[in-house]
């Protein structure tokens, strides 16, 4: 039995980082062939989520109204919101848009190192073993990743670059952020209303039929894939998968989200990876394993260890 849930737990948490990393890929496919900007996708995801959560929550009598009774909890999902979900969904698209998929997620995968950081600035809690290796690591597969060694030349754009660390940035406040909320709420409740909220203000800055795209079956495949699968659908996977196996190992599960991002931009997209980048994705990477290995023996409980994705996450 026990073996049972655990496998159901992986399972789940493997096809959530993996739908993550496919709807990033299909984002740059969007971005490659359509009008379609960062803002556009990132308010029709975040919307079309945020109402997809909302339905779902409603049919399952998740409860999302006791906030309303509490103003200063609400003024918390505003700037969770604000400086969270939206800049780690945003910086995302970005990335991908000034670079590839690949690039930008797993330059997104260096959150947990600017948690890291985080702890030793504003707490003075210095890096364990563990951090201190993963903080290493992630300095030089970057370095690695955007200059193939040489200090002197960057192999992507620098604005790939600052969005691509940005988004690494965002993904460390958007873990942060909310865990005071999630000790009175549930992910479900958190989320649902920052999504909505997040999508829309996109909106009012650019709303949905502010760009015109052909409206083909694999336009608006890709569309749904990228709201349904790569959002609603892993950001599901992700909550039920942490009530079957423990956040640490839900984290090393996250390494399906670069790995699925890199194989479909290399293999279908005709990204070029040589191998400086394969070695400096990989040193990165590693960074979830070593923190996840390090954190083992004190385990957060799943409602702290991660707000979302990578919409995902994480994107």
């Amino acid at each position: 039995m026990q073996a049972s849930r655990e496998f159901k737990g992986i399972f789940l948490a493997s096809i959530s980082a993996t739908f993550w990393g496919i709807s990033g890929a299909i984002a740059q496919t969007l971005f490659d062939t359509t009008d379609i900007n960062s803002i556009w996708l990132t308010g029709i995801r975040m919307l079309g989520a945020g109402i997809g959560l909302l339905l779902i929550s409603l049919l399952t009598h998740v409860d999302l109204w006791s906030i309303w009774r509490h103003p200063r909890d609400l003024w918390q999902i505003v700037g969770y919101t604000l400086l969270g979900l939206m800049p780690v969904q945003f910086t995302y698209f970005l990335a991908v848009e000034a670079s590839n998929a690949a690039t930008a997620t797993i330059l997104q995968f260096m959150g947990p190192v600017f948690i890291a950081l985080w702890m030793v600035v504003a707490h003075r809690q210095f890096p364990t073993r563990a951090e201190g290796i993963a903080i290493l690591f992630a300095l030089l597969g970057s370095f690695l990743l955007v200059t193939h060694g040489n200090p002197g030349t960057l192999v992507i754009s620098v604005w790939a670059l600052i969005w691509g660390l940005l988004s690494g940035v965002s993904s460390a406040t958007n873990t942060l952020m909310p865990t005071q909320l999630l000790t009175k709420y549930s992910p479900m409740t958190v989320n649902t209303w920052s999504m909505l909220l997040g999508g829309i203000l996109f909106n009012f800055v650019q709303p949905v039929w502010s760009i015109h795209i052909p409206l083909t079956v694999l336009n608006i495949s890709k569309l749904s894939f990228v709201v349904i699968f790569g959002t609603l659908l892993a950001f599901l996977f992700f909550l039920q998968s942490l009530q079957y196996i423990r956040p640490t190992v839900v984290s090393l599960l996250d390494a399906f989200e670069p790995l699925s991002a890199t194989v479909i931009a290399v293999v279908l997209l005709g990204v070029s990876f040589g191998w400086l980048d394969i070695v400096g994705s990989l040193l990165i990477i590693s960074t979830v394993f070593i923190l996840a290995i390090g954190q083992a023996p004190n385990d957060r409980s799943a409602e702290n260890f991660k707000a979302d994705d990578p919409a995902d996450q994480h994107d």
